[in-house]
């Protein structure tokens, strides 16, 4: 039986004013990553909702240089770790 991953939009912020629900992870991304305080940061999450099914991941997206950017966490998001965020954005400077 196949089920849905698909990708849904749970909320835009300004990067200084914070995440809802999660209190550390604005801070983390401007302390490891080059993004600007006064970015709008839409944040989208990819899971199933099936209990056997672990697929629980994040999409956090912006605009810079008029272009769509992003960086995938690997967890859901009130689970996110600094490490996450960290490895995640690591892995995107060397792709």
């Amino acid at each position: 039986m196949s089920h849905d991953h698909g990708w849904k939009q749970v909320g835009q912020v300004k990067l200084q004013d914070g995440f809802s629900f999660h209190p550390k992870l604005s801070e983390w991304l401007l302390e490891l990553t080059t993004l600007k305080p006064e970015m709008d940061v839409t944040v989208f999450e990819a899971s199933c909702g099936e209990v056997n099914c672990p697929v629980e991941e994040v999409k956090l997206t912006w605009i810079i240089a008029g272009a769509e950017d992003k960086l995938r966490l690997g967890r859901g998001k009130e689970k996110l770790l600094k490490q996450d965020v960290y490895l995640a954005w690591k892995k995107k400077m060397m792709s």
